[in-house]
């Protein structure tokens, strides 16, 4: 085969291969955007004040009465993570997370309202509008 063939066979092989790859990994991102899936995540430490435990508390309390029937079904979830077990850095790197935050994902998008939650860890109906808040954001 001549230099100028092999380097056309070449290229569109390496072409086709990149189109393929970036045609996948586009449906992939879509899907996971198209997920009914819900998670608001509390990431905190081992050792932790009233209020961070407030956060988790009121936070888990929020998720439970306004989505009682998505969190049965098993659509919606409140998942708390400690950072210092290894097991919560794998999810903690993937989402961006480095210390205490309180985040809503579904599929690619997230809303961190870690100051909102810390502002209102001791009041379960002001917590409840923030939650909705950002699911709602994460939704549409």
């Amino acid at each position: 085969m001549k230099k100028p063939a092999m380097l056309t066979t070449l290229l569109v092989l390496i072409l086709g291969n990149i189109s393929c790859n970036s045609q996948s990994n586009n449906q992939a991102v879509a899907q996971n955007a198209e997920s009914a899936y819900v998670n608001v995540y509390y990431f905190h430490f081992t050792r932790r004040c009233a209020t961070c435990m407030a956060v988790e508390e009121n936070a888990r309390k929020a998720v439970e009465a306004l989505y009682a029937d998505k969190v049965k079904a098993g659509e919606y979830a409140f998942t708390a993570l400690n950072l210092d077990e290894a097991g919560s850095k794998e999810i903690a790197s993937k989402l961006g997370v480095g210390g205490q935050t309180l985040l809503v994902v579904r599929g690619n998008k997230k809303i961190d309202i870690t100051d909102k939650g810390f502002l209102n860890a001791h009041d379960l109906e002001r917590m409840k509008e923030e939650i909705k808040s950002a699911v709602d954001k994460v939704l549409f």
